[in-house]
C-alpha cells in the first residue's frame, strides 16, 4: 500500500507541474518585456533604409510601380555593388512575376523563372552589367512580397 501511496503523490506533482506550464505560456506574453521600437520611414538602420531606396539603386533595374519598399540596403565590396530590396504590393501575385519577367527583358536582362512552390517563384536576371535575383511570395495577408539582390558589377 505505501508504494501506491508515493505513486498518487507523484502523479498529482506531475500534473500539476503540467498545469503550470500550460498557464505559463497560454498567459505569457513575451512581447510585454521588449520595449517596441518605432523605425521611421526613410531611417537607417547600418547601412539598411526602411521604407525608402538606398541612394544609388540602379535604375536599370526595375522597381514594381507602387509598390512599398519594406527595406533597401546597399553595400560596396570590392569590384561590386550590392543592393537588397524588399517589397510589397497588393497587386496580384501571377500579375507581378509576369510584370517583372516582362520588364527585365524589356530592359535588356537575360531571365531564367523557377517556381519555388506554390506560393514562391523566383527570377534570375543578367546582363553585363547587373545580376540580379528576384524572389516573389505571398505573405500572411495575402499581399505579394518580392525580394531582390542586384548586382552591379564594375568595370
Amino acid at each position: 500500500m505505501k508504494h501506491s501511496h508515493v505513486t498518487y503523490i507523484v502523479l498529482a506533482g506531475i500534473g500539476a507541474l503540467v498545469i503550470v506550464i500550460i498557464c505559463f505560456f497560454a498567459f505569457h506574453d513575451p512581447s510585454s518585456r521588449m520595449q517596441q521600437i518605432e523605425i521611421e520611414q526613410g531611417a537607417r538602420v547600418g547601412a539598411q533604409v526602411i521604407g525608402d531606396l538606398a541612394e544609388g539603386y540602379p535604375t536599370a533595374v526595375p522597381k514594381w510601380e507602387g509598390a512599398t519598399v519594406v527595406s533597401s540596403d546597399h553595400v560596396l565590396r570590392s569590384g561590386f555593388d550590392v543592393y537588397d530590396l524588399t517589397l510589397v504590393t497588393d497587386d496580384d501575385y501571377d500579375e507581378v512575376v509576369r510584370g517583372y519577367l516582362t520588364a527585365l527583358q524589356k530592359a535588356g536582362f537575360s531571365c531564367k523563372q523557377s517556381e519555388i512552390g506554390s506560393h514562391m517563384d523566383s527570377i534570375e536576371a543578367s546582363t553585363t552589367v547587373h545580376s540580379a535575383s528576384f524572389t516573389f511570395f505571398r505573405n500572411e495577408l495575402n499581399r505579394t512580397g518580392i525580394t531582390a539582390s542586384i548586382r552591379t558589377h564594375q568595370e
